[in-house]
């Protein structure tokens, strides 16, 4: 349990002074839990950390009017450094009341000066959170019931109230939570118990956007802004089945971006560092309060404080980076994230135990105790009993199932039932298990436009509908259709009898009649066309067509197909430039997707130069399916390159990690893949531990389609980890089996080493050769040398040889030798005799 530097017995919601003159100066507003009306008070208490002790100074304190509790407490600037140096502090009550107090009175008066600045009924319920907006002192945020309120205390003394928005994203919930953007000062969030996070923009008095968890959590406890990035902000939820930290970026809000469950019951509050933005603050009811680290791009705890009991509110102290303070039901305590705990290493005998249990390497569990027995005079037994208990039994049959697939080699199917099981590739899931999939096949890169909703049997349906027969028809047959062969004569069917022959003729006779009508009617379609296409004949007599015709004639073609294009006769420049040679033809048809300006035109151009770089760089990525699908079906050897391209834009421009993952995946770049993955796996699984399987597993396939085989750092961490609990849950294969993907490096060679010294025999048929050792051994030699002259003299009954050993009795000294007992033998034998025979003398 983690000791306070500070503390003081009160159950208290707590905001520090913003001004740096009062950097440990802190205000305490009695809280509702475990506080009777007479005792609530508002406190003004300091700390001096070079002072021995734990205590706390109480400055000033003042009795709350009508004995009313706070539910949150807010301390700003206010701006006006004359009348308010010590700022402002806000205070919301139970009541739906908030009041302002000028804390310089307060302390200036030792609590005998009220200080109260205003006091004004805002919420119908309790008001849940209360905070002063960092950039701009004069406005404050409250919440409460449904609402959200802001309220302009330029003029403290009569404050105005007006709500973010006319339309109330949060009616027929509870807002609990509200935090003003670090950056941009009109901008606002809310959170509320329905799990929905609304941002508001004051200046355009309406709601921006709004977003709830895709694992349909609720409660969101707690809200706050990056300091520094203007779009993202974390969100926390109080709920023990699912606890979660989300870190969510507006620019693509569908999804977390990253996700982090360091608590192991519902969270209850977040604070983000202002002096360092990797460094976020969280409290949980799981008695823990824990400080994580963003700065690999992974959440990862960076240190931890437990207590007895858990904190409802945490804070960063605003001028000393390294305080906090944590309030408890009880205790209001100041700690710092440098505090180490030092475990003492010696264990007391009275800790001996009758009985007891232990876990052991590969899953095996061990315990010892004393047998049950009637006879009185015989000494009591003992036993001890090995078992063997997998340590994460919700992993095991999941394991043992991919573990036969990946024994059988059968990799592809294992990724066509995962797709079935997602439910197709209509969902991102499955759609990635079918592309990893189509990676085990030579033809897998033409599957792509199908697989991404492009399928080219249902495109040649609906072509050959809308024009009334199979594509290829209206334009002419080729030279070679028309010399084929003539198709032989089929069968003219079974004889008729008078009945079927009497209605064959009478279907006969309404089919020619409908023929006829069909034909009429083409024929009075092909005249109209023909009087249309006679209005629009050209005069090539006069005018620019004059000078085109003699352009032609004098055979520049150059100049007639730059005259067609002046005068807007596009398809006439085309027509001419095709006889014009490769050179021409090529200008004009860029000078046409120049003039046209029309973006597919511009993507068919990019097709017909093989300029696919280009058609990439320019696309629009609202429809980034479509440029993958023209990718694959049209590059030839730069596919990967163009599918990473495609990824960096959908990741650094759009934001849209779960889109840029199917290209890395077409790509086949295993790193950036599994990057993306480790960020965003938790959101996906209930556990930690399932999510880590089901990253492993995709990782697996992964790196068998691609062929990856470098050193992947990640890779290698999230492996290694996955495979010491498969090895603790007794699945000592298959754990050696995901170790065999990664090269012979160091993070896993003791793993290696002594999962086959475990069960040498099973991992020999699995293993040509034993895995290296990996400690290094050294040898040690006492070498024996001269006595001097000093030492010659000895002690009565002491030989002037003095105390030796052999030189030959060397003593090797490594892990082996060390856990077989070794060494104890060596040395008691050698210095034995060797001391026995000097002193013998």
């Amino acid at each position: 349990m983690s000791q306070p530097l500070k503390q003081t017995q009160r159950t208290a919601h707590t905001a520090w002074c913003p001004a740096e003159a009062g950097a440990n100066l802190l205000a305490l507003g009695s809280a509702s839990v475990g506080t009777s009306a007479s005792d609530a008070t508002l406190d003004f208490v300091s700390f001096d950390a070079g002072r021995s002790g734990a205590d706390m100074d109480v400055k000033a304190s003042i009795r709350m009017e009508g004995g009313r509790r706070f539910s949150t407490i807010s301390w700003g600037r206010l701006g006006s450094e004359t009348s308010f140096p010590m700022g402002c502090v806000a205070g919301g009550l139970q009541d739906g009341i908030v009041s302002l107090w000028n804390p310089n009175v307060i302390l200036n008066s030792n609590g005998s000066d009220q200080g109260v600045i205003n006091t004004l009924q805002v919420h119908k319920g309790a008001v849940n959170c209360v905070e002063f907006h960092p950039l701009k002192s004069t406005l404050m945020a409250t919440c409460g019931d449904s609402e959200v309120k802001i309220l302009n205390i330029e003029s403290p003394s009569s404050p105005n109230l007006f709500e973010p928005s006319t339309n109330n994203k949060h009616l027929g919930s509870e807002v609990l939570s509200c935090a003003w953007n670090r950056v941009v000062p009109h901008i606002l969030c809310s959170s509320s118990n329905t799990g929905t996070t609304v941002v508001w923009d004051l200046k355009q008095k309406k709601e921006v956007i709004s977003f709830q968890d895709p694992a349909s959590r609720l409660r969101c406890s707690s809200v706050a802004w990056h300091p520094e990035v203007p779009t993202q902000l974390v969100v926390c939820y109080d709920d023990d089945r699912q606890p979660s930290m989300q870190m969510w970026d507006l620019r693509n809000c569908q999804y977390p971006f990253k996700e982090t469950a360091p608590h192991t019951k519902g969270v209850l509050s977040v604070a983000w560092n202002q002096m360092d933005p990797n460094l976020i603050l969280s409290c949980g009811k799981d008695n823990r309060v824990i400080c994580t680290s963003i700065a690999s791009g992974s959440p990862e705890t960076w240190c931890e404080m437990s207590a007895q009991q858990h904190s409802f509110e945490v804070e960063w102290a605003p001028h000393k980076a390294a305080l906090f303070s944590a309030a408890s039901s009880g205790t209001v305590g100041i700690y710092s994230v440098q505090q180490q705990q030092n475990a003492g290493k010696y264990c007391p005998r009275w800790y001996r135990k009758r009985c007891g249990v232990g876990f052991g390497f590969g899953g095996k569990l061990l315990s010892f105790g004393a047998k049950a027995t009637d006879a009185a005079k015989l000494p009591t037994a003992s036993f001890c009993h090995s078992l063997v208990v997998p340590s994460e039994p919700e992993i095991v049959p999941t394991a043992d199932l991919f573990e036969h697939w990946i024994a059988e080699r059968r990799l592809r199917e294992y990724c066509h039932d995962k797709t079935r099981r997602c439910g197709g590739v209509a969902s991102h899931e499955g759609l990635m298990w079918e592309l990893m999939g189509s990676q085990f096949e030579e033809d897998g890169r033409s599957k792509v436009p199908t697989l991404l909703g492009f399928d080219q049997d249902r495109i040649l349906q609906e072509a050959e509908r809308l024009l009334g027969a199979k594509p290829g028809n209206l334009m002419g047959q080729s030279p070679e259709e028309e010399q084929a062969p003539a198709a032989a004569v089929p069968s003219l069917g079974p004889e008729l009898d008078l009945t079927q022959a009497e209605s064959f003729f009478e279907e006969l006779s309404a089919s020619t009649e409908q023929k006829k009508r069909e034909e009429m009617e083409r024929e009075e379609q092909k005249k109209k066309n023909k009087t249309e296409e006679v209005s629009k004949v050209t005069d090539w007599s006069s005018g620019p067509e004059a000078l085109i015709k003699q352009s032609l004639l004098v055979g520049n073609l150059t100049a007639a197909v730059e005259l067609c294009f002046k005068s807007g006769k596009m398809a006439e420049a085309l027509l001419l430039a095709s006889g014009g040679g490769t050179t021409l033809w090529t200008r004009a048809r860029d000078e046409y997707l120049r003039l046209q300006g029309d973006s597919f035109l511009t993507t068919v151009g990019n097709i017909m130069t093989n300029d696919f770089s280009k058609l990439v760089a320019n696309s629009n990525l609202a429809h980034w399916m479509e440029t993958l699908a023209i990718v694959a079906t049209y590059s030839n050897r730069e596919y990967q390159a163009l599918c990473e391209q495609l990824a960096e834009r959908l990741e650094k421009e759009k934001f849209d990690i779960r889109s840029a993952v199917i290209c890395y995946i077409c790509a086949k770049n295993f790193p950036k893949t599994v990057s993306i993955w480790a960020n965003t796996h938790v959101a996906s699984q209930g556990s930690q531990k399932l999510a880590l399987q089901d990253l492993v597993e995709k990782m697996a396939v992964l790196q068998d389609a691609t062929k990856f085989n470098q050193a992947d750092p990640l890779f290698s961490q999230k492996l290694t980890k996955y495979a010491e609990i498969l090895a603790n849950s007794g699945r000592l294969t298959a754990a050696m089996r995901y170790l065999c993907l990664l090269a012979d490096d160091n993070s896993s060679a003791i793993l290696r080493d002594r999962i086959f010294n475990s069960a040498p025999s099973q991992m020999g048929q699995m293993l040509r050769s034993a895995p290296r050792f990996p400690f290094q051994t050294t040898e040690v030699r006492v070498v024996q040398s001269a006595p001097s002259a000093r030492s010659s003299m000895g002690y009565p009954g002491q030989s002037a040889g003095g105390v030796g050993v052999n030189p030959g009795a060397g003593m090797g000294m490594g892990t082996n030798s060390m856990m077989s007992g070794g060494m104890g033998g060596g040395m008691g034998g050698n210095m034995g005799g060797n001391m026995g025979g000097n002193m013998g003398g």
